[in-house]
């Protein structure tokens, strides 16, 4: 009976993959340019059928993957879907706080961080209305593009004590907040959202757009005086030409697998100084009289891996003339600099997840060996509970996995009238067709080379 009872144990608390086994496959559809392959896959995911469905019963990597599939139907121009997923998962996003003394909080459950409803970084909370922000712009949605203009201020304030790759993030939401209220003739509000993308560090064609807005509207921002004082006139005939703005987005942004780490090398990382938790002398202590008695070895951990594919040059055509494109937000950077800021955490939170193991462990041992009277049988049973647990163990590896690498963008102004732009990124050409009207404006979007 006390056999059966040890496998069914180790039966019930077998682990399984984790979100990197649940993501690989959309991810690498994405990857190998086939976003129609990765919806279907995404849909399997999520136990739907098709886009237009929304899960019934939503589970805790719901939202995450509601993020995902968003993404993919960018790439793919259904832009209206893409957005109805970016708010439904908007509605049910927690951000997750890495910030605290202790590892209680983010440790908390004794199988595994992803048994949780998913909390995303601080910067993947701003990068959801910065990115659906581009859909409505796509579909010249200028109101919902306001909105969720707004939506990224709201949760500036609500961050705005986090830093590094949050605050980082800012400049080109803030950048597309100024465009979409300046193509809805909000001039104030426009050159003050152009004066956030300054204070965060910039935009590829700032001072232009700027200098243009302030020419234009007479709209000016303190922050902004050596670009809007004085502004040279328009060219002529500038009322009869159209603005555009080109979105590309490249590469594929780092996401996490479950990694080994000896157990003394994971203690070392998880007690040094820094920012978020650390194990307390305590737990230090605990850890390392069980790696004496040979009960802990190792632990695993979220490693971050980059996409092996690096920045590549991407040429954008309109007509005849070839136009400059800068990088707007370097993703994979952002993410590498808050994972490594909070590695440290993340290490201690493995930690304590196993020693609620360790301790399981023993105290089933002693609670047999009592029963039975057979030390045989006691050790037997804590080294089971223990190994099954250890086995179930499959530390948080959800991010956003389908983000790009990197934004870049493009913007003039041309006559009124259609226009095709190609955009060409290793050895890869995709082509749009847009029509302006005079003083009108459009976006493009191209987000499927990756």
């Amino acid at each position: 009976m006390q056999r059966l009872l040890l496998i069914a144990i180790a039966l019930g608390l077998a682990g399984c993959g984790g979100y990197a086994s649940t993501s690989e496959a959309f991810r690498q559809s994405l990857t190998s340019g086939q976003p129609q392959i990765a919806l279907i896959e995404v849909n399997d995911a999520l136990e739907v059928v098709k886009a237009e469905d929304v899960p019934k019963d939503p589970g805790p990597d719901t939202p995450l993957l509601l993020l995902e599939r968003g993404t993919i139907l960018q790439a793919l121009g259904r832009n209206d879907l893409s957005a109805r997923d970016f708010q439904l998962a908007d509605k049910n996003l927690d951000v997750l706080d890495l910030t605290g003394d202790t590892t209680g909080e983010i440790s908390k459950y004794l199988f595994s961080d992803d048994a949780t409803v998913y909390k995303s970084p601080p910067y993947e909370k701003l990068l959801l209305n910065t990115v659906n922000m581009i859909n409505f712009l796509v579909m010249g949605d200028i109101s919902g593009a306001k909105v969720e203009a707004r939506r990224m201020t709201i949760n500036r304030k609500y961050l705005e004590t986090e830093a590094g790759a949050a605050q980082s993030m800012l400049a080109f939401g803030s950048y597309l907040s100024g465009f979409a209220f300046e193509m809805a003739g909000d001039s104030g509000p426009a050159i003050r959202h152009y004066g956030d993308a300054h204070d965060a560090g910039g935009q590829p064609g700032l001072r232009a757009a700027v200098t243009r807005l302030a020419a234009r509207t007479g709209a000016g921002d303190k922050r902004l005086k050596d670009w809007t004082t004085d502004p040279a006139p328009l060219p002529k005939g500038d009322e009869k030409q159209g603005e555009l703005l080109v979105i590309v987005q490249t590469g594929m942004a780092p996401h996490r697998q479950a990694e080994r780490l000896p157990i003394g090398a994971a203690v070392v990382a998880a007690s040094n100084p820094g920012r978020g938790a650390r194990l307390s002398r305590s737990d230090r202590a605990r850890a390392q009289t069980f790696a004496a008695k040979g009960v802990l070895k190792w632990v695993q951990y979220p490693r971050l891996e980059r996409s092996v594919a690096g920045a590549a040059r991407i040429d954008v055509g309109v007509g005849g003339q070839t136009w400059t494109t800068e990088s707007a937000l370097d993703v994979e950077g952002r993410t590498i600099d808050h994972y490594e800021a909070h590695k440290g955490t993340l290490i201690a939170a493995s930690i304590t997840r196993l020693l609620t193991r360790a301790v399981a462990g023993e105290v089933t041992g002693a609670v047999a060996r009592g029963a039975s009277g057979d030390n045989v049988i006691g050790l037997l049973a804590g080294l089971a509970v223990e190994g099954a647990m250890t086995a179930a163990d499959t530390p948080d590896t959800r991010s956003w996995v389908t983000l790009p690498a990197r934004f870049s963008i493009a913007r003039g102004r041309l006559p009124a009238g259609e226009h095709t732009i190609t955009v060409r990124y290793r050895g890869q050409q995709r082509s749009r067709t847009v029509k302006l009207s005079p003083g009108g404006w459009a976006v493009v979007n191209f987000s499927d080379l990756r």
